[in-house]
């Protein structure tokens, strides 16, 4: 195929060296696609600037380019002069229906407020919609907030989308999430990695998207290398991925549907392996929603409620029984597993539960109270009487006396979910 487009332009940088001689350096534009899973297409692309020493010919890294620019006027100017190259360049490769992410330098984005409009003057004298720009805030130390909610406030009125990076690394977290809210938050490039290779970096993963969603933000899940880290972006509901698995930074944009191939290879085998996962898990638990439904039967027809349970505790991953009442508080002491009644740690002595223990808040409770006759399964926690990963499985019913009681079994997570313990959840 035969590139019918204009070639980029370049530029060059001058950095006053360390003994006072003048270093130019030739800068051009490399754009990495960024893909909607849902519309399995690129929907923007970074503009990541690539530096060569003019003398020598070595090629320079973006952070050791902009260590050569001294904080104040110099570095305002290289920041602008990448962000201008990148607006004229992304131009010429005609895309029309993308965002265009720039990176841009917290301390930059504040300081650069004094200096008048120029944004705006460079978008419109090169014909570039504003609500096309994506304003990407580089993970960077930065002592005034104050002064960075007001130049993101400024990109934000001028209709700009607002992107905080490298979420989960150094100053991008939280906190800059509830000052700045953000748009899109892309997750650092280290914890994809980790999601891999860590058991519970994967199953944090899913939740820190779903909690970074429900701020208003899209999220996208960066740095992706491998199939195994783009599937765990799809089992984690990301909106957005984008890495050198997709493909890298590049002069020419690809193909709209040069992955739509792969996306569809991916979704599907995401969906076999989470079938295949389902049923598992669902073969793990029938014995124990067996012997649940079992010890409900004796204790609604008035069994007590050791010899009860008994059965339940005999299976392998059990590890207590308890009893809550309607009101949320637990009735009796728990009944443990023989095989883990000298697991607690005494560092949790005091969290231990006893008679009176109020459950009202715990979902396990909630969810059964709301429909009774049926098994409720958390996702895993962290229960303070071992202390290690459980789930609890909760069922309500009435009692011989009348009264609506919640039966409850906490599971040794690790050992209920073998291979599968990187899951964050169980399906029935």
């Amino acid at each position: 195929m035969v590139d019918l487009s204009p070639p980029l332009t370049l530029d060059k940088y001058h950095s006053q060296g360390e003994l006072g001689e003048r270093d130019e350096f030739i800068l051009s534009s490399h754009f990495q696609p960024i893909y909607s899973l849902a519309h399995r297409r690129p929907v923007g692309y970074e503009g990541l600037i690539r530096a060569v020493h003019s003398a020598s010919g070595r090629r320079v890294a973006p952070l050791e380019l902009f260590s050569m620019a001294p904080r104040g006027e110099e570095r305002i100017r290289l920041d602008r002069q990448c962000r201008a190259l990148h607006v004229r360049n992304f131009q010429r490769l005609g895309s029309t229906r993308s965002w265009l992410y720039l990176n841009v330098d917290p301390q930059v984005a504040s300081e650069g407020l004094r200096d008048g409009p120029f944004f705006l003057k460079m978008l419109q004298s090169n014909g570039f919609p504003v609500h096309r720009v994506a304003v990407e805030l580089i993970e960077t130390p930065f002592e005034d907030e104050t002064h960075l909610g007001a130049a993101v406030e400024h990109y934000r009125k001028l209709g700009c989308l607002i992107v905080i990076d490298d979420f989960g690394a150094g100053y991008s977290n939280f906190d800059r999430i509830w000052r700045l809210r953000p748009d899109i938050v892309k997750i650092d490039r280290e914890m994809t990695r980790r999601v891999t290779i860590e058991p519970l970096a994967r199953r944090m993963f899913t939740g820190i998207i779903s909690v970074l969603r429900e701020a208003g933000a899209l999220v996208c899940v960066e740095g992706i290398e491998t199939e195994a880290e783009a599937l765990c972006a799809i089992d984690a509901n990301a909106d957005l991925m984008q890495g050198n698995y997709f493909a890298p930074a590049s002069e020419v944009l690809p193909a709209e549907n040069a992955r739509s191939d792969m996306f569809a290879r991916l979704i599907a085998g995401h969906r076999a392996d989470f079938a295949e996962f389902q049923k598992r898990q669902h073969s793990r638990l029938v014995p124990y929603l067996a012997a649940l439904k079992n010890a409900v039967q004796d204790l609604s027809f008035g069994a007590k409620f050791q010899p009860a349970v008994q059965g339940l505790l005999k299976l392998p991953s059990a590890q207590r029984c308890y009893l809550i009442g309607s009101d949320g508080l637990q009735i009796g002491a728990n009944v443990d597993a023989e095989r883990n009644v000298d697991s607690h740690d005494p560092r949790f002595e005091l969290m231990q539960p006893t008679e009176g223990t109020d459950w009202q808040t715990r979902p396990y409770f909630r969810r059964a109270i709301e429909t009774p006759g049926n098994v409720q399964i958390t996702r895993p926690y962290l229960s303070v009487t071992g202390p290690k990963l459980c789930v609890t499985l909760s069922f309500a019913f009435e009692a011989s006396d009348g009264s609506q009681q919640v039966l409850c079994v906490d599971l040794d997570f690790a050992e209920l979910a073998g291979k599968d313990v990187a899951y964050g959840s169980l399906h029935t």
